[in-house]
């Protein structure tokens, strides 16, 4: 499992998630506090680049099949770079512009690198190798928040704005020295190989993929979860927030991606154990005791605080599930693609959820909870329906 690309990949990611994740978390808090605007802003503004983000990932995956998976990663890291700009400038539309650019470049990232994944290790160990993968990010994300956190109260946010802008510009320049280039394989380059990366054929090539039973009820639970991790994603740190400081929102985020590491990793050793359907449909049930918990406790920060740890954990580990079930369910000239697809789906969902969150939010603070709810409870029949579906060793 531990290959030189699986290592340098997820030591990439860790430094990534550490100087990005502030902008991430703190941006809802940021369109509160300093733009003035309603959480409904941020949602919005978050919601496009996501919907790019999922489109891009299947032009993602269709250029990891055609150029490789080291060019569409690097290319979908130049996000994190300008992303920073977002706590710099003021104005509505350039924030805009830089999240649309965020998005393409994280749909090119999310199909690169977990397409990479799936190449660098053996399928036996990709459970736990999902795991590691996602929590290098996540890791670095927690260290991230905490930091992020202290810095906008000693400072502010364009200090941490121009801080991710050069870090990132360094990291970028690691990359592209330490990933090794994915390996071709011979006779790659053919009438077929050309046909595959004209974007008629691979949008052909798509619609024949959702088509199949098991890939579409695969997007079916990417997309029911995610929507209800939009809205619980979006609305913590502004909860937690108003009933703390910035400083323990930070914390809160830190403790959550802690947390999810350890889900994670445990889940990952689970599906490498006895298959992924078992471990995915026990989730369902955790996604949902912890979204009711955040629903009854809005007004206590500590049990928000436990939910909200909960919820992000996990969200996290149905995750680690993914890739096995990508592996499995796409053959091996498709595994981008397979990435790219699911990938859209969960953008779909998280866009949805953010949206749906930022306007029920105004209506009443627990209706957008309400509805996560209901959407992880279709995904658990869905979850049901293709566990039905599989062998029992998957």
């Amino acid at each position: 499992m531990w290959t030189r690309k699986f290592v340098f990949l997820c030591l990439l990611l860790f430094l990534t998630g550490i100087v990005v994740a502030p902008i991430q978390f703190f941006f809802p808090i940021y369109v509160e506090e300093k733009l003035r605007k309603m959480v409904w802003h941020a949602a919005v503004l978050r919601a496009i680049p996501i919907a790019i983000g999922g489109l891009f990932a299947l032009v993602g995956g269709g250029l990891c099949d055609r150029f490789g998976k080291k060019v569409t990663f690097l290319l979908g890291m130049t996000g994190s770079i300008i992303v920073g700009g977002v706590f710099v400038v003021k104005l509505d539309i350039i924030i805009l512009c830089i999240l649309c650019y965020q998005g393409v470049a994280l749909g090119l990232r999310t199909a690169g690198g977990q397409s990479y994944l799936i190449q660098s290790v053996d399928p036996k160990a990709l459970g736990l190798a999902t795991a590691i993968y996602f929590q290098s990010r996540n890791i670095g994300e927690a260290i991230g928040n905490a930091v992020g956190g202290e810095l906008i109260t000693r400072f502010d946010y364009g200090f941490v704005g121009y801080t991710t802008i050069v870090t990132m510009s360094v990291v970028m320049f690691m990359a592209i020295w330490m990933l090794p280039a994915d390996t071709k394989k011979k006779g790659l380059v053919s009438s077929q190989s050309e046909a595959k990366g004209n974007m008629i054929v691979m949008l052909a090539h798509y619609q024949q993929m959702i088509r199949r039973p098991n890939i579409l009820i695969l997007c079916c639970i990417r997309f029911f979860t995610t929507f209800s991790w939009g809205n619980v994603s979006l609305m913590m740190p502004v909860l937690i927030n108003r009933n703390t400081n910035v400083r323990l929102t930070g914390y809160y985020g830190t403790v959550s991606l802690l947390f999810s590491g350890f889900s994670s990793v445990l889940t990952g050793w689970i599906c490498d154990k006895i298959g992924s359907r078992i471990p995915a449909i026990y989730i369902h049930f955790l996604i949902l005791l912890s979204i009711l918990g955040i629903a009854s406790s809005v007004n206590s920060t500590w049990l928000l605080f436990v939910s909200g740890v909960l919820a992000t954990g996990t969200a996290w580990a149905l995750s680690t599930t993914m890739p096995r079930f990508i592996n499995e369910f796409s053959s091996s000239e498709e595994k981008g693609r397979g990435v790219g697809i699911t990938h859209l789906a969960w953008s779909a969902g998280f866009m949805s959820g953010q949206l749906v969150g930022g306007a029920l939010e105004s209506v009443n603070i627990t209706l957008p909870f309400i509805v996560a709810a209901i959407a992880v409870m279709i995904s658990t029949v869905f979850a049901f329906v293709l566990m039905s579906r599989i062998p029992v060793s998957s």
